[in-house]
C-alpha cells in the first residue's frame, strides 16, 4: 500500500549516507551476477533442489553478506579522510595536530588576541595558549596584532586592549618555528573570562572567516582545525562536532569564496567518532 511505501522510503532516508550507498550497491552486486546467470541458463536450482522459500531466503542471506561486506570495505576506505570540493575549492577533511601540518595553521583565539596565558584569563592547553607560549613569540603577536589594529582603525579598550570584529584574521609569520599562523578571532570573553559564542554569531563568524581568509592566504594551502570544540562554550546550547563540521562546509558554500589551492581540515586527534563518509559528496 501507499502508505507501507511511505514507511520504508522514510525509514530509507533515515539510514546513514553509508547505510544507503551499501544497500545500493549490494543490490546492483546481486542484481548483477542475476543477470549474468539468467543469460547463461543458469539458475540456483541447478545447484540445490530446495523450495521458493528457501532460495527466496538465501538469496537474502548473501545479500546481507554482500551489504556488511561493502559497509565494511567504504569505513575503512574513509576512515581516515575524504576528499569532497566546495564551490570548486579543494576540501580535505582529516584527523590530526594542528601544529603538525605542513600548511599555513588557522588558530582561534579570543576577539582581543589576549597574551595572557595564565590558565585563568587563556587556558595554557587552548590551541590560543599553545600558540602564544610555544610556537610564537609573544613580543612579536603583540606588534602584529597592534599593526592590524591600526590598519582597521581600532581603538584600545579601558583594559589596553584591541576588540576586533568576529571573524578578522591576522597573519602572524612565526620566528620560532618558521610556519604562518593565521590567527582568527573565533569568540569573545565574558567578565569570567570564559570564550563563548551563540550558533548565530558563530555563523556570522565563519562567514567573515573564510572571506578574511581569502583575503590573506596568498595563494598557499590552509589548515583549520575543527572549529567550536575546545574551551569554547555556546550560549544556547551543545553542538555536536558533525553539527559543527556541517556549519563550516555549509558557510563556505554560500558566502561566495573560492580559493585556488587546497584547505585541509582537521579532526583532533581521539576523535574518531565523526563517519567522514557522510560528508563525501554533500554538495
Amino acid at each position: 500500500s501507499e502508505e507501507s511505501m511511505n514507511k520504508v522510503s522514510s525509514w530509507y532516508r533515515g539510514l546513514s549516507r553509508r547505510k544507503r550507498d551499501s544497500i545500493l550497491i549490494s543490490i546492483s552486486i546481486i542484481g548483477l551476477f542475476s543477470t549474468i546467470f539468467t543469460i547463461l541458463g543458469v539458475s540456483l536450482k541447478d545447484f540445490i533442489e530446495v523450495s521458493i522459500c528457501y532460495r527466496i531466503l538465501i538469496v537474502m542471506c548473501l545479500f546481507l553478506v554482500v551489504y556488511i561486506a561493502v559497509c565494511s570495505v567504504i569505513g575503512q576506505i574513509y576512515k581516515n579522510s575524504v576528499e569532497m570540493s566546495v564551490r570548486q575549492t579543494s576540501i580535505s577533511i582529516t584527523y590530526g595536530d594542528i601544529f603538525e601540518t605542513p600548511e599555513q595553521r588557522l588558530i582561534g583565539c579570543d576577539t582581543c588576541y589576549d597574551t595572557r596565558v595564565d590558565d585563568v584569563v587563556i587556558s595554557k592547553n587552548s590551541l590560543h595558549g599553545k600558540l602564544f607560549l610555544k610556537y610564537g613569540n609573544i613580543d612579536d603577536i603583540r606588534m602584529t596584532v597592534e599593526a592590524e589594529a591600526k590598519r582597521l582603525g581600532l581603538q584600545k579598550d579601558s583594559g589596553g586592549l584591541y576588540e576586533f570584529p568576529l571573524g578578522t584574521v591576522i597573519r602572524y609569520n612565526s620566528s620560532i618555528d618558521g610556519h604562518t599562523y593565521l590567527m582568527l578571532a573565533l569568540s569573545k570573553l565574558n567578565t569570567d573570562h570564559e570564550a563563548h559564542i551563540n550558533m548565530t554569531e558563530f555563523v556570522s563568524m565563519l562567514m567573515r572567516m573564510w572571506r578574511e581568509l581569502s583575503r590573506v592566504y596568498a595563494g598557499k594551502e590552509i589548515a583549520l582545525p575543527l572549529l567550536g570544540t575546545g574551551v569554547l562554550r555556546f550560549d544556547d546550547g551543545v553542538y555536536e562536532k558533525g553539527d559543527l563540521l556541517r556549519c563550516m562546509l555549509f558557510t563556505l558554500d554560500s558566502c561566495g569564496v573560492r580559493f585556488c589551492s587546497r584547505v585541509k581540515i582537521l579532526i583532533p586527534k581521539g576523535t574518531e567518532d565523526i563517519s567522514l563518509y557522510e560528508y563525501k559528496d554533500i554538495f
